[in-house]
């Protein structure tokens, strides 16, 4: 069996590649053939996986290149992680929408909308290759931001794609951790988009525990981080437990107010950390030196991890958790690998596992349409994700997933299609997006930018 990785460069695969070996016995993959068009930051992280793949004696080789149809070939499974324009593009998608005093995230807003315009047209060219020289693999997509580009590829897409993200799998972790059981005795529902969702039960042994959880929410946040960005009052108030990045709508204002005053947006963050390390590790395995450069790249996705969202939180929230013993372990795998190998686990061994994914409605969620890509509970076995129904949902999470989603619409077929005015409809309806005027400047502002990078706009 073979496993691709599109963007295979990028600063998460030899992590992933790591977490391939620990589940190898019962997948069984013969090559990992890691993908990018970046050749020198291939040769490190291709020299780093194939290290760890040796090391600790993993059944399979790995093997790197930058030919994408050598790549592909063959391949069962299909990993995404790509970043078009790299890490330096990203701080141009932060800064344009800062400047008009709009939040500059990566995947919520305009920050998400510009990374789009990029991504979408290269991996609808990528399921056209998918289509050609491999037809029955699935692609699992990472890529940011999920779900439109899962939207993207469910619509105008040559290939069979699921979007991954793991956030519903941190708050079910931390959930765990709060009530000290094991994650399996839990059922947490869910429903949303992409980094728009909501939990609304939280059952263990068959009785709802989240009007538990909604009185003791302070003690929830004080050892969770996923949850430590919100206030009681607002949590209560609507009666759920919101994603993460729901912090961006709640609060807005205060997001972008504690990104300015910082100094440094997020995407200027990950540059500081990723350019040093790989000119640290570069030398490092030319001369040989792999554990050193094993060690030094553990060391900053550590350091990078524990800055997550501190730019947009003021940083005053986000470690809290880490003083608390981790007394209580056996929980659910976190990270996108972890979700990514459970799907491979479902759909290759036929596990019938539920599994929160990004893949069409289907009639899911009441008010939307059916090939509207919406996150919810599926269950995974040999025939791909089924989701689950989750009918009508309250109006005060309605009135946030309706209007992104239409924003979503728009966004693809302005990718699609380099269409200005989608473009524009796609800002202008965005809730974080003030006004069309504002929508405008942003958009001309990211053509500029960015216009290597968006030829069908040309």
């Amino acid at each position: 069996m073979k496993l691709a990785i599109l963007g295979g460069a990028g600063m998460r695969t030899a992590l992933l590649v790591n977490g391939l070996v620990r589940h190898s016995e019962e997948l069984q993959f013969d090559e990992v053939a890691l993908y990018d068009n970046d050749e020198e930051r291939l040769m490190i992280m291709g020299r780093l996986s194939e290290y760890i793949a040796k090391t600790k004696d993993a059944p399979f080789r790995v093997t790197f290149t930058t030919d994408v149809r050598e790549a592909l070939t063959g391949a069962d499974f299909i990993f995404s992680a790509v970043r078009v324009g790299q890490e330096e593009s990203r701080v141009h998608d932060e800064r344009v929408a800062l400047k008009h005093g709009v939040l500059g995230q990566e995947t919520t807003g305009p920050g998400g909308f510009a990374m789009a315009l990029r991504t979408i047209p290269v991996m609808i060219e990528y399921s056209r290759i998918i289509n050609e020289v491999c037809p029955n693999a699935w692609l699992l997509n990472f890529s940011n931001p999920s779900g439109l580009l899962a939207q993207a590829l469910n619509t105008y897409g040559q290939c069979k794609t699921i979007g991954i993200c793991d956030a519903h799998a941190g708050m079910k972790n931390a959930l765990s951790k709060f009530l000290k059981v094991h994650f399996s005795r839990l059922q947490v529902d869910y429903f949303g988009l992409n980094h728009l969702g909501w939990i609304p039960r939280v059952y263990m042994d068959g009785v709802d525990q989240l009007p538990m959880i909604l009185d003791r929410f302070e003690e929830l946040a004080k050892g969770a981080h996923v949850f430590s960005f919100f206030e009681p009052e607002l949590i209560r108030n609507i009666g759920m437990l919101p994603n993460e990045y729901l912090y961006y709508f709640y609060y807005h204002d205060l997001s972008v107010r504690n990104i300015l005053e910082t100094g440094e947006t997020r995407g200027e963050q990950i540059v500081k950390l990723n350019r040093p390390l790989f000119a640290r590790i570069a030398p490092l395995i030319r001369e040989g030196k792999l554990a050193e450069a094993w060690k030094d790249y553990n060391e900053t996705l550590d350091k990078r991890s524990s800055t997550y969202m501190s730019r947009e939180t003021s940083g005053a929230l986000h470690n809290i958790h880490e003083h608390e013993a981790e007394a209580f372990n056996q929980f659910e795998e976190e990270g996108y690998e972890g979700l990514a190998i459970n799907v491979i686990k479902g759909i290759h061994l036929n596990k019938q596992q539920v599994l929160t994914l990004n893949v069409p409605n289907r009639g899911t969620i009441a008010g939307l349409k059916d090939d509207d890509v919406v996150e919810v509970p599926c269950i995974v076995n040999k025939n791909g994700p089924t989701p689950l129904t989750v009918g009508t949902v309250p109006d005060l999470a309605m009135s946030l997933i309706q209007p992104v989603k239409t924003y979503e619409r728009f966004a693809v077929e302005a990718a699609v299609k380099g269409d200005y005015q989608a473009a524009l409809n796609a800002l202008t309806v965005h809730p974080l997006v003030p006004s069309f005027t504002v929508a405008k400047s942003m958009m001309d502002e990211y053509l500029q930018v960015h216009k290597k990078y968006l030829p069908q706009f040309q």
